[in-house]
């Protein structure tokens, strides 16, 4: 058959599917298929293949009068089920009912928040429309990305590098990150991710990585790698180790304090210049599942009067890091460090950025706290890069 005039045909069809009009004028918006074919020969060939369908009884031909009497104006459906054989492919509800019956018992006891999506995806499908850029008749496509999301969920990617969780879970080293802007979509629907606008930070919280960035450590603390203690007191300016290698730890000495740094360059300045016997951690942005049990256990072993402190952005991304870390800690209290620094001439937050502000700042946990104290003061954004390293007072 004419690509084209198939093209045309599966509008048809579509629109059919979601309630529309039963006809599809022929003008250059609504067919620019056929109107892509200029030569004789190419619109004989459309010509007679809807001549087909329409001899079939899908569809019937609406012609010009006259002197126009070759210029086709508009195919109008006669038999939407009788179309869909005839192109070969099924209606909407016959694959919606192909996809439910391999997802609906798979998500029977997912999260509220992956059944509210499966639910709206449903609705779309129906309709012959998208949902997670994956069409009704892409059952396998749905099942991937819907168990996928479920696995994620369950949290039985923890522990496994991406492609090994994809080989496990899909049979693919490579499926889950071909499906990945898919499913950072789907993951959205999750509330506790809604905000995690970036995908590379939205899979780095939730662990979903390759594999996760090295920790960068410094400070008097013995550590426990592989039944091996590993005293790093003293090593400068860094070191750099595997986060989910690490069995345990414990401090070598008195910590005045311990500060994570979110970005790399301030991270970097800190360890070398400040000269003290503080516990330092590099996040890498948002920390992940394997950094944040690392800092769990830091909340347990060292005493409750060590103060725990952070020093990021002033911006949403910087405060979310922050209402991150902070919820991990059950012993302390963080605190933030250099974030709230008045500076000259600097720029306010924009509508937004207030906007998202004023949402952070009605929680009642420390980063509500610095929400509000950033709004009080009337501070803008601030790169950290912008402040020389000082050491906490």
């Amino acid at each position: 058959m004419s690509e084209p005039a198939r093209a045309l045909l599966l509008k048809l069809l579509a629109q059919a599917e979601r309630g529309g009009r039963a006809t599809l004028p022929i003008n250059e918006r609504a067919a620019r298929d056929y109107f892509a074919v200029c030569d004789l020969a190419g619109r004989d060939a459309i010509h007679a293949a809807l001549a087909n369908a329409e001899a079939a009884g899908c569809i019937g031909l609406e012609w010009g009068r006259g002197a126009a009497a070759q210029d086709l104006l508009r195919l109008r459906l006669c038999d939407a089920d009788r179309l869909a054989d005839w192109l070969g492919v099924p209606r909407a509800r016959e694959s919606v009912t192909r996809i439910s019956g391999a997802l609906g018992p798979l998500l029977a006891e997912a999260p509220a928040w992956l059944r509210d999506a499966y639910g709206m995806a449903v609705a779309k499908w129906c309709l012959g429309q998208s949902a997670f850029r994956i069409e009704a008749a892409d059952r396998d496509g749905a099942l991937a990305l819907f168990k996928t999301a479920l696995a994620v969920a369950e949290e039985r990617h923890l522990g496994l590098d991406l492609r090994r969780f994809s080989a496990r879970l899909l049979g693919d080293s490579k499926a889950v990150e071909r499906l990945s802007g898919r499913l950072a979509e789907l993951l959205r629907h999750n509330p506790q991710w809604q905000d995690l606008t970036e995908n590379r930070d939205l899979f780095r919280v939730i662990g979903l990585e390759k594999f996760p960035p090295p920790l960068l450590i410094k400070g008097p603390l013995a550590l426990r790698i592989e039944e091996r203690r590993l005293d790093i007191t003293g090593l400068t300016p860094y070191v750099g180790l595997s986060p989910d290698a690490i069995q345990s730890l414990e401090p070598a000495g008195a910590v005045p304090y311990l500060l994570c740094i979110e970005n790399l360059a301030s991270f970097q300045h800190h360890a070398r210049e400040i000269q003290d016997r503080a516990l330092l951690l590099y996040t890498a942005g948002f920390p992940g599942p394997d950094l944040i049990r690392v800092i769990q256990l830091l909340d347990c072993t060292l005493p409750a009067h060590c103060p725990f402190l952070h020093w990021g952005d002033r911006d949403i991304g910087g405060l979310r890091i922050f209402a991150q870390l902070s919820a991990a800690l059950r012993a302390h209290v963080l605190q933030p460090h250099l974030m709230d620094e008045p500076m000259d001439g600097g720029e306010e937050f924009n509508a937004t950025e207030r906007r998202a502000l004023e949402t952070l700042a009605a929680r009642p946990d420390p980063a509500g706290n610095l929400a509000r104290r950033w709004l009080d003061a009337g501070l803008g954004p601030l790169e950290q890069e912008q402040l020389d390293p000082v050491a906490p007072r």
